[in-house]
């Protein structure tokens, strides 16, 4: 059953997909009255839905029994150095597969590509598509771009990790079983030069405990997919 982005304002008496969604649903799609879809609002709600009429920007419905998915028991966020193509993309949509809450897109002293102020609209629409495909009901929220050093500094509440390619770091698997279950988990993932080594120390001095991935020294993409499937595995 083909699935839906419908805006939390629009769960009103007169629901209606409307703008990207209500074109792709009529011209795309090419759906008629009568055909059945299911909404999302990205917030947990979902619902099976009938459409009513179809118009080239609107598709009016008539929505079925509303579920509500429960909040996740851990506040997963994944703090992601910018690379370079269209690696950032494809890390974000993995990362919505994997059930990550927020992700935080940082500018590094390694990162190759200065992304335009147009790239975290894009990156928002690649995570509602990517929770259109998979099933997921919450959209994660995507932040606008920061600097690393600013964004290591602020007080944060739960784990903090910095995979880093030091002798003197934690496996990642050992610093997920200690302690009591947190509220948030915030993991940083380098750039494709990795983390310069003063960023490891700033991080550290911060409050950031470094965590190996493991012996092979990963591409940024396997090592953002790598720490999602572990803290799904352990916190999800």
């Amino acid at each position: 059953m083909a699935r839906f982005f419908l805006e939390p304002s629009a769960w009103g008496a007169s629901p209606m997909l409307s703008g990207e969604e209500a074109v792709h649903c009529a011209r795309v799609l090419r759906a008629k009255p009568g055909d059945r879809i299911e909404v999302f609002d990205g917030e947990g709600r979902s619902a099976e839905a009938s459409i009513e009429s179809v118009s080239k920007h609107s598709v009016t419905l008539s929505l079925g029994e509303i579920h509500r998915e429960a909040e996740p028991p851990v506040l997963t966020v994944l703090a992601q150095a910018v690379i370079k193509g269209k690696g950032m993309e494809w890390i974000i949509q993995k990362a919505v597969e994997l059930g990550v809450d927020v992700i935080q897109p940082l500018t590094t002293r390694n990162a190759v590509v200065k992304p335009g102020d147009d790239k975290p609209d894009k990156w928002r629409r690649t995570a509602l598509e990517a929770c259109k495909q998979c099933g997921r009901n919450r959209v994660p929220r995507i932040e606008d771009l920061r600097a690393f050093h600013d964004f290591i500094g602020e007080n944060r509440a739960g784990l903090k990790w910095i995979a880093a390619l030091e002798s003197d770091t934690i496996p990642v698997f050992a610093a997920s079983e200690s302690g009591e279950i947190p509220e948030t988990v915030t993991v940083l993932i380098g750039p494709e030069g990795d983390f310069a080594p003063f960023e490891v120390e700033q991080a550290r001095d911060a409050g950031w405990v470094p965590v190996s991935l493991g012996n092979s020294v990963l591409r940024s993409e396997t090592a953002a997919i790598y720490a999602m499937s572990i803290l799904r595995y352990r916190y999800l």
